[in-house]
């Protein structure tokens, strides 16, 4: 019986070392793209929620603060930093498990939240200043006589370094009273040089006794506002674009670490089933030869002459 000769067992070693060594080197890159994916996760988190407190803090002047039309980009920015904190167990736990299918699932949900970030980015980058206008307003009509919406207006001039809802001149003829925090400042209407009393917080600088403020605020308040509102979405958005980049690598390098994996098992179990023949082509032929080498000796009859 012709017997094959045996595999070279030094190539079947070599190219396993090959693949294992490619997967490793993979494998550390996605971890590193992970641990990456949990630091912006968390920065995402923290920036979303304080952009949400810093738009929370002024939604009394939306009027459509119910629908979430300024609040999406932060809420958004928030569940995705959470979700990514999820998803990144799966890149961590498939890389160090060398799991196929979990390497594979983590390359579609960062496919999945790579689209979503987009939306994202869009968004931010889009705001419409007027449109955004349009939708705040800061009733000054009423400062004098609700005390709730006197002490918005009041915090959101201190706050923003404003000074009315178009301008200062919303307060001019104002009825205000003993219980208002107001200030006197002359400013040129009409070519006239007018003495009117303006609220303390729209005052930058006044004169020692508080009686007189010699410089104020000239920027308006929805002007102010909408520029925060712009600046944090702009924020969120060079941030989304950041990490739609590191998530774009984590997706390359999930696809190949799953390749490399099927790889290697592969080879693993190729060269199993060739060891496993060559064991049994081996047993079939030292039975051929112990076969072969038996001799059947007769007994001779003996008579007697």
């Amino acid at each position: 019986m012709i017997v094959e000769p045996a595999p070279n067992h030094q190539n079947m070693k070599f190219n396993k070392t090959e693949s294992e060594y490619n997967m490793k080197s993979i494998r550390f890159l996605l971890l590193i793209i992970t641990g990456m994916f949990i630091i912006i996760a968390g920065l995402m988190i923290v920036l979303g929620i304080s952009v949400y407190s810093h738009y929370h803090s002024f939604s009394f002047f939306y009027e459509s603060a119910k629908s979430g039309r300024f609040l999406t980009p932060s809420v958004l920015s928030v569940f995705i930093g959470l979700v990514m904190l999820v998803v990144s167990s799966f890149g961590f736990f498939g890389s160090l498990k060398q799991s196929t299918c979990m390497v594979n699932l983590y390359a579609l949900i960062l496919t999945l939240l790579l689209i979503i970030k987009m939306v994202v980015v869009i968004l931010a980058f889009t705001v419409d200043t007027d449109t955004i206008m349009s939708y705040i307003n800061i009733p000054i009509e009423k400062y004098t006589y609700d005390a709730e919406i006197m002490d918005e207006i009041d915090n959101l001039q201190y706050s923003l370094g404003c000074c009315g809802s178009n301008s200062y001149m919303d307060y001019v003829g104002m009825d205000f009273n003993s219980n208002h925090s107001t200030i006197t400042v002359s400013k040129k209407i009409d070519g006239n040089m007018v003495s009117m009393l303006i609220p303390t917080t729209c005052c930058v600088a006044h004169n020692g006794d508080y009686s007189f403020c010699t410089r104020m605020f000239s920027v308006s308040c929805k002007t102010a506002l909408v520029s925060v509102l712009v600046q944090n979405a702009t924020v969120l958005g060079v941030l989304g674009v950041s990490v739609m980049f590191i998530q774009l690598l984590g997706i390359i390098f999930a696809l190949l670490l799953a390749r490399c994996i099927r790889k290697m098992k592969s080879e693993k179990a190729l060269m199993a089933w060739k060891i496993r023949e060559q064991m049994i082509m081996a047993r079939e032929a030292e039975a051929e030869n112990k076969q072969d080498k038996s001799v059947y000796i007769a007994h001779a009859d003996s008579s007697l002459a």
